[in-house]
């Protein structure tokens, strides 16, 4: 099928790269920047480029059967808006965004009044570095897919977009609500974000090197996040993260409290919690279907 890929950073440059690598599918290009587009045609990761900033109305948009749009999330729902008398009927859209809010439910009740199909969803799989630059055709293996149907969404729609994700990669699927997806990315995602972005801010980060082995570097890592992109990803899913936060502030006070009270019990008790909560995670992990539908999981 031909797939149009719009906004041509990490993630949509990697889609681009890895449709290419892994199928036999076409794929064509929209970006805002136009020598990034041209960048990516040149290098052969895009068959095609759309550019439409002057003229919205591009025949070319007819023959898309699935888009991905890889834009920021304040844009995707304007991009599609603007083009969609454009698409033909049937056309499956699909975004990449880490927060939800009411876009789901929105766009597709608009989205089906033309006939067409939306589904959001969320693919688990990044670089500390953003960009069409650093994107790369491996980046999904393995990785994990996130789906936030609504009632209305056809079964055909998920299996579809599923099997396109498989195809590129991905290796366990995630079927949730918006509402859940945006609690969870909270705590798996975004706070860990915020955790290592206000971990780097002590006086003597300039000290580290020499002193830091794998345990700093994981803890790090992240803290070099694209500051527009997650800055509206913390802004969008404040009231999620607030309550994660609120949760880690409480732990790492009891951690505080038992160290101030020299108290060494209570420190090796934190410790042995922490510890059985991470060895039942793993244990979790390892005998997960492949497959995990969580519509009616309530937190």
């Amino acid at each position: 099928m031909k797939i149009l890929v719009a906004g041509l950073g990490l993630i949509g440059g990697s889609v681009c790269k890895a449709i290419h690598a892994y199928t036999d599918h076409s794929v064509y290009g929209w970006n805002r920047s136009q020598e990034t587009l041209r960048k990516a045609f040149a290098e052969h990761a895009i068959d095609g480029m759309i550019t439409d900033q002057d003229n919205l109305n591009n025949p070319d948009y007819k023959k898309f059967r699935l888009i991905v749009n890889c834009l920021y999330p304040n844009l995707i729902k304007k991009w599609v808006l603007a083009r969609l008398d454009q698409f033909a009927e049937g056309t499956i859209i699909i975004d990449v965004s880490g927060v939800k809010n009411d876009l789901p439910e929105e766009l597709t009740r608009i989205c089906a009044e033309k006939n067409i199909f939306y589904l959001s969803t969320h693919p688990m799989a990044g670089k500390e570095r953003a960009g069409y630059d650093v994107s790369d055709e491996g980046l999904f293996q393995g990785a994990n897919f996130i789906m936030t149907p609504v009632a209305c969404t056809p079964k055909h729609v998920i299996a579809e977009v599923q099997n396109f994700a498989h195809q590129i990669g991905f290796r366990r699927f995630v079927i949730t609500t918006p509402e859940l997806h945006d609690r969870m990315i909270a705590y798996t995602s975004q706070l860990a974000h915020v955790v290592s972005s206000a971990y780097v801010q002590s006086p003597v980060m300039d000290l580290e090197s020499g002193f830091s082995g794998g345990s700093f570097h994981d803890m790090t890592r992240v803290a070099t996040m694209n500051p527009d992109m997650w800055t509206d990803l913390f802004m969008e899913n404040r009231t999620s993260l607030l309550q994660e936060l609120e949760i880690l502030m409480v732990n790492l006070q009891n951690y505080k409290d038992a160290l101030e009270q020299n108290d060494r019990d209570a420190v090796y008790e934190l410790i042995c919690t922490g510890r059985t909560c991470k060895e039942q995670n793993l244990q979790n992990r390892r005998n997960a279907p492949a497959v995990i539908d969580l519509r009616n999981k309530k937190i």
